[in-house]
């Protein structure tokens, strides 16, 4: 059995709530007039799956085109797709996608894929990589790597 995050007795039904930014694991009381995102079976805390932790995930690695505001723009016009049909389109707002091609405002992942559908245009690149170390042992740095020498 699990002890509610709230009022730590022991539960039998859990009840997922959403307490901006966190999520708490909650008995069937606590949870009432709580914004309820999921229910879960108590198992022991030791035979839950762990995790999945990020391993590189390629939308992670990607990033904006530069001016991706005028890549969005012109291929909206070349299209003839005035920007209040395509918000409704995409169901997106007509503002935000105006931001968007002003760049003032990033899109988020999904709408970046939204605009790269319907616009048939690409508009996120493979991020560049970190500067890294170049030593003579390739990419294996040593503290000795780093002491200035006077």
């Amino acid at each position: 059995m699990e002890d509610c995050e709230m009022c730590g007795k022991q539960m039998t039904d859990v009840f997922i709530i959403a307490v901006d930014p966190a999520q708490l694991r909650v008995c069937k009381k606590c949870a009432k007039g709580a914004k309820v995102i999921g229910r879960d079976s108590t198992m022991p805390i030791s035979s839950r799956p762990a995790p999945q932790q990020s391993r590189g995930n390629a939308e992670e690695d990607m990033e904006l085109i530069e001016n991706y505001g005028a890549a969005i723009r012109n291929a909206r016009e070349a299209m003839k797709l005035p920007l209040k049909v395509l918000a409704e389109m995409l169901n997106e707002k007509e503002t935000l996608l105006l931001r968007v091609e002003e760049e003032k405002t990033k899109p988020p992942i999904q709408l970046t894929k939204k605009l790269e559908r319907a616009l048939n245009i690409r508009l996120a690149a493979p991020s560049k990589p970190e500067d890294s170390y170049h030593g003579k042992r390739g990419d294996k740095a040593t503290l000795g790597d780093f002491i200035v020498k006077r």
